[in-house]
C-alpha cells in the first residue's frame, strides 16, 4: 500500500512538473512581444532609463536579462555583457530546475516499481521456504509483484518522453532569449543615459 501511495504520488508530481512546465515554456511568457517591443523602441529613442523601466515593470526570464545589462550601461560595455551573461546564466538554471523535477519522478517510479516487486518476491520466497504451497497461489503473488513495476514503468516512460520533448523546447527558448538580448543591447555600445 504504501509503495502503491508513492507511485501515485511520484506520478502526481511529474504530472503537475509537465503541466507546469508546459504552460511556462512559451514565447510569449520567456519573450513578452510588448515588452521586446517597448524596449526596441526605447532603444531606437536612446533612452536606456526607460528601457530598464519596461524591463522592471514586466518582470521576467528575458526582463530580469535586460535589467542586469541596463543597470550597468555606464561601466562600459564589456561589464554588461558579463551581467548579462551572469543574469542569462541565472534564468537558464531556473528553467532547468523546473525540467529536472520531471526527470526526478521518471526515474524514480521504475526504482519505487522494482522495490515493490523485489519485496513481493522475498514474501514469495519466504512462502516456498515454509513449505510446498499452492502453485496457484504463488503464480498470482508473484503477477501481484510485478504489477507495481508495470505501475513504475507506467508513470515513468511517459515522464521520460515530455522531460526530452519539454527540454528540447527550453533550450531553443533559450537561444532565442539570448539571441534577441544580443540584438536589443547591441545599441548599448553608444548609448548615452538619459537622465530623467
Amino acid at each position: 500500500v504504501v509503495l502503491w501511495t508513492a507511485l501515485f504520488v511520484c506520478g502526481g508530481f511529474a504530472a503537475y512538473f509537465i503541466v507546469d512546465n508546459y504552460v511556462t515554456l512559451k514565447p510569449n511568457k520567456i519573450m513578452p512581444p510588448r515588452l521586446v517591443n517597448d524596449v526596441r523602441l526605447a532603444m531606437e529613442e536612446g533612452d536606456v532609463v526607460k528601457a530598464l523601466n519596461v524591463c522592471q515593470s514586466e518582470p521576467g526570464p528575458l526582463a530580469n536579462i535586460l535589467t542586469a545589462g541596463f543597470s550597468h550601461v555606464e561601466e562600459g560595455f564589456d561589464i554588461i555583457q558579463d551581467s548579462i551573461g551572469a543574469a542569462a546564466d541565472l534564468e537558464t538554471e531556473r528553467i532547468m530546475q523546473s525540467l529536472n523535477w520531471i526527470s526526478v519522478c521518471s526515474n524514480l517510479a521504475p526504482m519505487l516499481g522494482l522495490l515493490g516487486t523485489v519485496q513481493g518476491m522475498i514474501m514469495c520466497f519466504e512462502t516456498l521456504a515454509t513449505g510446498a504451497p499452492d502453485v496457484g497461489a504463488l503464480a498470482l503473488a508473484i503477477s501481484q509483484a510485478l504489477w507495481t513495476t508495470a505501475g513504475g514503468l507506467t508513470v515513468a516512460i511517459p515522464a521520460v518522453a515530455f522531460f526530452y520533448g519539454l527540454r528540447n523546447v527550453a533550450s531553443r527558448l533559450i537561444l532565442r532569449m539570448q539571441a534577441m538580448t544580443m540584438e536589443l543591447i547591441k545599441d548599448l555600445r553608444n548609448v548615452e543615459v538619459v537622465q530623467e
